[in-house]
């Protein structure tokens, strides 16, 4: 555990352990269930390490596909349940096999890769096919609030691929996917579902904490440009 932490700031100490007593002080206020409240805990600890550039986030990032898969599932979002096991769960996979490879010993952190202009050009067009492509399955499955549902899986999609490529951009899209997971799961909360609100917590929480990541990536990536000169 030491080994873990060792190289955590006291910022990001207090922003780990605030947002883990925010969230299950939230889910015993408002009632929740286990599954929920843990779910958004695993969430937290994923979205926090991924902005440190710890390969120990993806592994959690698996974790959290099953946890999310299950509370939506129990929510009807039935369309992210088949894309989260089906895409996000290999995807994770990849993403622990491609950042335990490119491991940086100075900064105790995955290396930052940076991303071409034609790879970014294919990856655009790919992605206008997977949102027609996700919305047309989502709607066969009935889910609930369906094209911020495909919006939030496509982004999800784009932000897990960057990570795989370890580039910065990864959390600027996550930080996008967090603004609408503020909407999926926001609607549901006023519509009277206050067992969800731990659910909406999660992406308010990680919008602090993906935007820490942007800023973080930034200056790891500062410190290996200079470390290879």
């Amino acid at each position: 555990m030491k080994k873990i932490f060792k190289d955590w700031t006291i910022f990001e100490k207090i922003l780990l352990i605030g947002s883990i007593l925010i969230v299950s002080l939230t889910g015993i206020i408002f009632k929740s269930d286990l599954l929920t409240t843990l779910c958004s805990i695993v969430g937290i600890i994923t979205a926090l390490l991924l902005a440190k550039g710890k390969s120990l986030g993806q592994v959690f990032g698996l974790l959290i596909v099953i946890l999310y898969s299950i509370v939506s599932f129990k929510n009807k979002f039935y369309g992210e349940v088949i894309i989260y096991l089906l895409i996000m769960l290999p995807m994770y996979i990849m993403g622990i096999i491609s950042w335990v490879k490119h491991q940086n010993k100075e900064t105790n952190s995955v290396e930052v890769n940076k991303i071409t202009k034609n790879e970014w050009g294919i990856v655009a067009l790919i992605s206008i096919v997977c949102f027609i492509c996700i919305y047309f399955i989502l709607k066969s499955f009935n889910t609930n609030q369906l094209f911020i549902s495909s919006l939030s899986v496509l982004d999800s999609l784009f932000a897990i691929y960057l990570q795989i490529r370890r580039s910065k951009y990864s959390f600027y899209f996550y930080v996008i996917n967090d603004l609408v997971l503020i909407l999926l799961w926001g609607i549901p909360c006023i519509m009277g579902s206050v067992v969800l609100i731990p659910m909406l917590m999660n992406p308010i929480i990680n919008l602090i904490n993906d935007i820490y990541g942007i800023i973080n990536w930034r200056k790891l990536e500062s410190v290996q440009e200079k470390n290879n000169k």
